[in-house]
Order: structure tokens, then C-alpha cells, then sequence
């Protein structure tokens, strides 16, 4: 029988070992719900109080530079578009605008206009602005049923064709501004 009270030794050992393993009963808060929010801000206060310290690092004492470039990767990418310029030179063909010098219903008389326009644009081309026209703006005829219409350039944009218009008024003073599907170079 030496062995029992071995046995209610161990037992009582490992109820008293639960026993304090665990939460507290003792501090009388468990009862009342969570802590009063004055505690728990104190707590707050007192954890960021602690980590202040460790906050007074100054960046400014580190200058930081970007690193300097040392060499050159050769490439064969054109300069073009080096500099942003994809679609310079490039034919595109937009609605746009030409300038309107003659219609009529016969085919012949409109063939015959467009050839003296030619002449006119050959003896005034030094005169003409070039950034407007070109070295050679296009001298077209356009058919739309019943008419044959004689124009002028190609241009992208209104603004180009009236100052354009201007310069051509001086020769055939009922020119005018009209939309034409043209081909444009960027």
C-alpha cells in the first residue's frame, strides 16, 4: 500500500500546478468587464512615450543621388524616335480640307482648269507659303454627280486651308474652303 499515497500526492501536485497555470482571479477586474477607458489610453500613452526615443532618426544627415550613368548603350533605334516623334512622315489619309476653284458638269472644261491652275501655281510656287502648300500640293479634280470640282491641297486642319485660301484668292477670287478626304503627311 506504499504506492497510494504516491498516487494522491501526484494527483493533488497536478490539480494544484492547473491551478495556478491559469487566468487570474484575484485582480477583482475580470468581473466588472474591460478596463475604464482612462486606463486604456494611459497604456497608449505610455507605449508611445516608449517608442519616441527610437523616432529621432534625421534622413537629411543621408543625401541620396541617383546613381551617375558611366556608359552608353549603343542602339539602333531611329533619332526620330528618340525624340517623340513616331509619326513624323508618315502619309495618313483624314478628312480634311481642300480649296475649291472651278466646278462644272463637263468633264473636259474641268480637265482644262485644272491644267491652267497648274500653270498658275508653276509661276507663283516662290511666292506661295510653303509651310501651308508644299512644294507640290496636289491639283485634283473631284466628281460628285453631276459636278467636276478643281481643288487644291491637302490639308489637315481648317485654320492651314483658310490662310492657304488667302493666297489663292488673289488669283481666283471664288475660292473657297471645302472637306475632302486627303492624304496627309505628319
Amino acid at each position: 500500500m506504499p504506492r497510494r499515497p504516491l498516487f494522491v500526492f501526484s494527483i493533488l501536485g497536478l490539480t494544484l500546478l492547473m491551478a495556478c497555470s491559469g487566468p487570474s482571479q484575484t485582480g477583482g477586474d475580470s468581473d466588472q468587464g474591460p478596463a475604464p477607458p482612462d486606463r486604456d489610453a494611459a497604456r497608449d500613452d505610455a507605449a508611445q512615450a516608449s517608442v519616441a526615443q527610437y523616432e529621432t532618426f534625421d534622413v537629411t544627415a543621408y543625401s541620396v543621388r541617383p546613381p551617375e550613368q558611366t556608359m552608353e548603350v549603343p542602339h539602333r533605334v531611329p533619332q526620330r524616335l528618340m525624340q517623340g516623334r513616331a509619326d513624323a512622315g508618315v502619309k495618313q489619309t483624314v478628312e480634311g480640307f481642300r480649296i475649291q476653284v472651278y466646278s462644272a458638269q463637263d468633264q473636259e472644261a474641268s480637265q482644262e482648269f485644272r491644267e491652267r491652275v497648274r500653270r498658275w501655281w508653276t509661276e507663283v510656287k516662290d511666292e506661295a507659303p510653303q509651310d501651308l502648300f508644299g512644294s507640290q500640293p496636289p491639283i485634283v479634280i473631284e466628281y460628285s454627280q453631276p459636278y467636276y470640282r478643281v481643288r487644291i491641297g491637302a490639308f489637315a486642319d481648317r485654320e492651314n486651308a483658310t490662310e492657304a485660301l488667302e493666297f489663292v484668292r488673289e488669283k481666283f477670287s471664288g475660292a473657297f474652303v471645302a472637306q475632302s478626304t486627303v492624304t496627309v503627311v505628319r
